[in-house]
């Protein structure tokens, strides 16, 4: 007897990214080496004081259940980071939920507040996994065109043109996946105007934050006059401290909105691990040293990449954030799947098809500079080679 799943998830389609991780293990495993360039996360190890705190607190026999909302060291190593770094003030006993990584934490915002029939306003192109929760929990998603010639800037005129009497969220991601950009001061002040006056509730992902280039600085929305009330901030300890695998993430804003997103976090995953919320606490409290280098050593690959990219004459803008570039293949006549497949079979380069991220997203590839600064210079050898026989084949 077959049984059918759930039209709500019969919809959703396995991830790209997770596609071309899998086949470019596949290629690796028949003795191909592959530079990976198609995972989100630090080549980096994950810094030893912050790993000695976790070891110390399974020691210390921190491993039972958590409160649901997180330890409270690690609310509170929380609440000083946003006071300190981003201008925002919460209680970290009524303002802060530790989640299972970030994407727990988005998964439980958008469920919390998002009914059947209710717009969802995303960025386009953006982290797909966006899309996908808002359709789970009934939501509808609304693109919002993110264009090269804006720098791939969340233009608040776009976003303003598609707001109708059933928009309830908008969705911000600065730094941004996949193209490294960042909402500067101004636009972003335009983009609060709007939520304001049309009562949006605003989910600001900004796990990216610490990774940044150059001018560019980082802005929490929620710091802006009026927002706070309005927003969920989203952030956690994958990116910046070389923390993926520990699955640590956290919503915070006003209590009116995190407990709610409490309740959902209390039926889905109860508690973050116990003795690695020990380690968060020492990532946000102990030395930033380990980050500061990281990013500076970020920050020389994608100087790299992006030189590398546009001495072979592919349009290619150098990204103000994050750890990736988002180069144009729009001249070579192939769609952005057949560009990927073409750089992993014939130059050993896993990376991500734009489309992966959304229509907006066709024409371009994502690229991570989150792997060696030599496997980069290598990589960009064989691409090169690859692209010359294909406009000379």
């Amino acid at each position: 007897m077959a049984i059918e799943i759930s039209n709500r998830l019969s919809k959703i389609p396995f991830s790209s990214i997770r596609e071309i991780f899998e086949e470019a293990n596949l290629m690796e495993k028949s003795g191909i080496r592959i530079t990976h360039m198609e995972i989100g996360r630090p080549d980096f190890d994950t810094p030893t004081h912050i790993k000695q705190a976790a070891n110390q607190a399974l020691l210390d026999g921190h491993v039972h259940y958590t409160s649901n909302s997180g330890i409270q060291a690690l609310r509170e190593a929380i609440a000083e980071k946003l006071k300190r770094e981003n201008n925002i003030t919460v209680d970290p006993n009524k303002e802060v939920v530790v989640s299972v990584g970030c994407k727990e934490a988005i998964i439980n915002t958008i469920f919390a507040f998002i009914n059947p029939g209710d717009e969802v306003l995303v960025p386009d192109p953006a982290w797909l996994e966006y899309q996908y929760i808002i359709e789970l929990a009934g939501g509808v998603p609304v693109s919002v065109p993110l264009v090269e010639e804006d720098d791939f800037i969340l233009n608040p005129e776009h976003v303003r043109a598609r707001v109708t009497k059933r928009t309830r969220m908008l969705i911000l991601n600065s730094p941004h996946n996949p193209t490294g950009s960042v909402i500067p001061d101004s636009q972003l002040r335009d983009l609060a105007r709007i939520a304001i006056e049309h009562n949006l509730l605003t989910l600001s992902d900004e796990i990216y934050e610490k990774l940044i280039y150059g001018d560019a600085k980082h802005i929490s929305i929620a710091s802006l006059p009026g927002m706070f009330e309005r927003t969920v901030v989203i952030n956690g300890f994958s990116k910046a401290y070389a923390m993926d695998g520990w699955r640590l993430g956290y919503a915070a804003g006003p209590a009116s909105l995190i407990q709610p997103i409490l309740k959902m976090h209390q039926y889905n995953t109860t508690s973050a691990t116990s003795f690695a919320q020990y380690g968060a606490v020492e990532a946000y409290r102990g030395p930033q040293d380990p980050v500061d280098n990281m990013v500076k050593e970020f920050d020389r690959r994608r100087q790299l990449l992006v030189n590398r990219l546009n001495d072979m004459n592919i349009r290619c803008a150098a990204p103000e954030g994050a750890f990736y570039v988002f180069p144009s293949f729009k001249e070579y006549g192939m769609s952005s799947k057949e560009i990927a497949s073409l750089l992993l079979r014939e130059a050993q380069i896993a990376c991500v098809p734009g489309s992966a991220f959304g229509q907006n997203g066709e024409g371009y590839i994502r690229m991570a500079y989150s792997t060696d600064y030599d496997q980069i210079n290598q990589a960009m050898d064989r691409l090169s080679k690859v692209l010359k026989q294909k406009v000379t084949g």
